[in-house]
């Protein structure tokens, strides 16, 4: 009887502590796109290599999911929770659900952050973010009543990006356009901001990552190079912050093609949008984060955490005088 009482109380014991260490760590739930992994890739690893931090990170997305079909999908759930199961869910850079609603993962964990954002494409319409995004928080709050919403800017496309033809729609501009509809979005709820938009604009601005865009021929490049064999023959602009030019599997078949693109993030700039995120909720000055992904150089490093800082530094100035908050957590010293 004493054996199994001891028994009783040190798994009584261990789950307590259990409890306690899972109450102790900041939970945060990114909820949106492609853009959200981008700006989350190196997260776990930089969190991981702070002592200081204690975290858990999740994402729920959908590949080009605007706010409009959060929305959407959320009732469809609730009118039929056989519907609505498109989400991906990772936590800590690890794949935890495949299929799921949007109810399940805000129910997973007590998220004391939740992100949202526009989808890239419609990021520089003011019209596209209501009354979506108002119907998005007030979904998220039915289950999650005490976590607070945090405004996740996303970025401009890359001056090579074929959109800046497309759209006629220059970079600066997009970012210009966005910047004020994620900036209204974050007063009207009184939300905190992540400027990672603010970051790539900022670093194009600077000699280490601008460039004059040169004219990419999908189809010449397709016709004169193969993969294997050219996998690694792609232009390359070491100073640009996105996917620009990629190899990708065709839709209908094994074989790659070269695919053009300009407003994913490459490594770089997910590197540089962590940095942002980062120092958003810990406090964790960027330039003073040790991370650093190999494929990324010391020098490159170095310019990044400058812009991330920089970035923070305009929003908090800007917040000054309005009420949106750029930062969860103020530098730590």
């Amino acid at each position: 009887m004493k054996v199994i009482l001891i028994q009783f109380l040190c798994h009584f014991a261990l789950i307590v502590c259990l409890n306690a260490n899972d109450s102790d760590s900041m939970k945060i739930l990114g909820v949106g796109n492609s853009f959200t992994r981008n700006a989350t890739k190196f997260l776990p690893q930089m969190i991981s290599s702070d002592p200081k931090i204690n975290a858990e990170v999740g994402v729920a997305y959908i590949g080009g999911c605007d706010l409009e079909k959060h929305v959407t999908l959320a009732n469809a759930h609730e009118q039929d929770e056989s519907k609505g199961n498109q989400y991906q869910y990772t936590l800590d850079g690890r794949t935890k659900m495949t299929g799921a609603s949007l109810k399940a993962i805000l129910t997973a964990k007590n998220w004391d952050y939740i992100t949202i954002q526009q989808v890239s494409s419609k990021s520089y319409k003011p019209e596209s973010f209501h009354p979506y995004a108002d119907d998005l928080i007030t979904y998220i709050k039915k289950y999650q009543p005490d976590a607070k919403i945090v405004i996740h800017e996303t970025w401009a496309h890359s001056p090579a990006s074929p959109r800046v033809k497309i759209w006629n729609l220059s970079p600066g501009d997009m970012y210009q356009k966005l910047h004020r509809n994620y900036t209204d979005l974050a007063q009207k709820y009184d939300s905190k901001i992540i400027p990672v938009g603010t970051a790539f604009h900022q670093a194009k601005t600077t000699p280490e990552w601008s460039f004059e865009a040169t004219p990419v021929d999908v189809r010449e490049l397709n016709a004169r190079l193969s993969w294997p064999e050219d996998k690694d023959n792609l232009p390359v602009n070491r100073k640009t912050l996105h996917n620009d030019v990629y190899w990708k599997k065709k839709s209908d078949s094994e074989e790659r093609a070269v695919f053009a693109d300009g407003y994913h993030a490459n490594y770089r700039g997910e590197y540089l949008g962590v940095l942002v995120w980062i120092e958003s909720f810990f406090g964790t000055p960027a330039t003073g984060v040790t991370y650093r992904p190999e494929s990324i150089s010391a020098a490159q490093a170095e310019s990044l955490k400058k812009v991330a800082r920089e970035a923070i530094e305009i929003y908090r100035s800007k917040s000054r005088k309005h009420k949106a908050e750029p930062a969860v957590a103020a530098p730590s010293e």
